[in-house]
């Protein structure tokens, strides 16, 4: 038997086997329904071939699973250099292990913070020199809606801001060294960055967090307990006097109309309006206007500030746009004359 001849035996008897052969009875019609012998055999055959397939390909991907299984096998490498770590990090991926003989490390020993504060914050602006030329004694009597009024105040809380970002700043870089950095695994560069960006971002949003509680606490103790300020910018008082042995003591709180009959009070609501400077004169402003939150006829405004019911609301408010201007800085020289000696670079 030559070697076709031997592959014509196996097509035939592939084609011919059947591995769902009945027996003789089982052909008989238990319901009547007249079945065909050659189409039964030709649908057992079409089984057969069907689970012959089926089974080859189960035995093929159990066979080439088997064979393409991998062993593991550890491979020792001596004196590590940072670019050798680079390089096997980047060749083998997690596969890649390599112990620390020390697992914390300070993070002062490897990290150097720069951080840059406002420029505002170095400024002449937030020094003492310059604070305590915007004092007035007589402040109130220039009114809420006058700048003079709250000027003072405004800065000493913008200046008390910025003493307590550099705190702030301060005990995070000291906190940020005095941790830890835990690792049994040496960490690749990125890897150690994502670590420090995660912790410091950690220590900003806590302080974020407590500096903006303390300042909502005091917004939120101020408005509800209506605490007035003593340049009366929410609450003005007046001494009536009727006669030599008599006098009595009235008390209003600040206004915003909204037109002539309805207005708004700082007892409600903060109230803010523009910063402005009222023009200069020898004049004084009278009780009943100094009770409206409303700028005067021919103010000046004030880029980037405002007054309101409290310095404190008002400087939340402001953007600080006339300390970027020389002509905005220099009207305030009309209304503050001690800033002349106060040398002003904008």
């Amino acid at each position: 038997m030559n070697l076709t001849t031997s592959v014509k035996w196996i097509y035939t008897k592939g084609l011919q086997y059947n591995l769902f052969m009945l027996e003789e009875h089982d052909y008989d019609d238990d319901d009547a329904v007249i079945k065909d012998p050659a189409v039964v055999l030709k649908h057992q055959k079409y089984k057969t071939w069907l689970y012959v397939v089926l089974l080859s390909v189960c035995l093929y991907v159990l066979f080439y699973v088997t064979l393409i299984k991998m062993e593991s096998k550890t491979v020792v490498i001596s004196n590590i250099t940072p670019d050798l770590f680079r390089q096997l990090s980047f060749e083998h991926g997690e596969t890649l292990s390599c112990p620390c003989k020390t697992i914390t490390i300070p993070y002062r020993n490897f990290v150097f913070n720069n951080v840059t504060m406002h420029p505002v914050c170095s400024s002449i602006f937030v020094d003492e020199q310059w604070i305590e030329r915007l004092y007035f004694a007589n402040a109130s009597l220039y009114g809420v809606f006058d700048f003079r009024t709250t000027a003072f105040s405004q800065f000493k809380i913008f200046s008390k801001f910025c003493s307590l970002s550099k705190e702030m700043i301060s005990k995070i870089r000291t906190d940020l060294n005095n941790t830890d950095l835990i690792s049994i695994e040496l960490l690749s560069e990125t890897q150690v960055q994502l670590e420090l960006d995660g912790i410091t971002a950690i220590q900003k949003n806590n302080a974020v967090s407590q500096m903006v509680s303390f300042l909502n606490y005091l917004r939120t103790t101020i408005q509800s307990d209506y605490l007035v300020t003593g340049l009366g910018t929410n609450w003005l008082i007046q001494l009536i006097k009727y006669n030599q042995w008599t006098s009595l003591t009235a008390g209003t709180a600040v206004k915003l109309f909204l037109n002539p009959v309805s207005f708004l009070t700082c007892s409600s609501r903060n109230l803010i309006i523009a910063a402005t400077l009222s023009p200069l004169s020898n004049i004084s402003i009278s009780f009943s206007q100094r009770t409206r939150l409303q700028a005067l006829p021919n103010s000046t405004i004030v880029k980037g500030f405002f007054t309101g019911c409290t310095p404190l609301e008002a400087f939340l408010q402001s953007t600080l746009e006339c300390l970027y201007e020389n002509e905005c800085l220099q009207i305030w020289l009309k209304y503050f004359p001690e800033l002349n000696q106060v040398c002003i670079v904008p």
